[in-house]
């Protein structure tokens, strides 16, 4: 259960949609005995999330999937031969050559290991979780860089191509890199789900959740101006809530006014403040 980091990553980055996981389930007796409702109808495995999203809880097995390309991303079944070649995607004229078709296909991402079936729902439902999954936009996106870089540096194992977003993107990367993943998702899973234009995704294998939540909570009173800092405020249902104090008195440009003004650098460094 991680009711803890959800509050906060809903409170400090003001999320519209529920942050889900997805925990792979490696097999059929495993998903059997996980007693919960069962998805019940073939959709698209994007449209899942976006259900989960919406607060659903289930579980699913390749049965479900309507979309040939999230079988094969998230491991449920093998491959097709025209995969590998870059036949696939360079025969529905998405790229220039084969060459270009094959490069893309070998970088995005698909989970080796065969696995049976998933749980997905609202990350504060599940007992357990492999992946993290939130949706955010531009400004929510850079908090959650900010975040990850204070705990991590820069992000280096960013991947996408504009398609398979919520497949390979969002969870298969996240799982086979073992890395956050931020994802500009697709056209196809835009259309079906009804992300709004300025909706992005991003995934986390789940033990990044924590240090990633903590490192979003320590940026914030040095990186939000004091109108964003209410907003979140105005959000809490106590002021200690997320485990800081919000004090519009902070702000990284106040923190850095002396490495510009060289005398208080001297006085500082004098004092022995550097």
């Amino acid at each position: 259960m991680e009711e803890y980091n959800v509050n906060c990553l809903n409170k400090a980055l003001g999320l519209k949609r529920k942050v889900i996981g997805v925990r792979f389930l490696h097999f059929k007796a495993e998903y059997q005995e996980l007693d919960i409702e069962e998805y019940g109808r073939k959709t698209s495995y994007c449209m899942m999330v976006q259900r989960a999203m919406a607060g659903e809880h289930f579980k699913a097995d390749a049965e479900h999937f309507g979309c040939r390309c999230a079988l094969e991303a998230l491991g449920l079944d093998a491959e097709m031969e025209c995969v590998e070649s870059g036949e696939r995607y360079y025969s529905i004229k998405l790229y220039e050559s084969r060459a270009v078709a094959k490069a893309v296909t070998r970088d995005i991402s698909r989970i080796k290991q065969r696995i049976y079936g998933i749980e997905t729902g609202p990350l504060d439902l599940l007992e357990e979780a492999d992946v993290v999954i939130f949706m955010v936009n531009a400004y929510q996106l850079m908090r959650v860089v900010e975040g990850y870089s204070y705990k991590y540096g820069i992000p280096k194992s960013l991947c996408m191509a504009g398609n398979q977003g919520v497949c390979a993107d969002l969870t298969a990367s996240p799982f086979e890199k073992n890395d956050l993943n931020f994802s500009v998702l697709c056209a196809g899973t835009r259309k079906m789900c009804g992300w709004t234009d300025d909706e992005m995704g991003v995934g986390i294998p789940v033990q990044q959740l924590t240090p990633l939540t903590e490192g979003i909570l320590k940026t914030l009173n040095y990186i939000e101006y004091p109108d964003r800092k209410q907003k979140i405020r105005e959000s809490l249902k106590e002021p200690g809530e997320l485990g800081i104090i919000i004090d519009d008195n902070l702000h990284y440009g106040k923190e850095g006014k002396a490495y510009v003004n060289p005398q208080k650098y001297e006085q500082l460094k004098n004092g022995g403040g550097i």
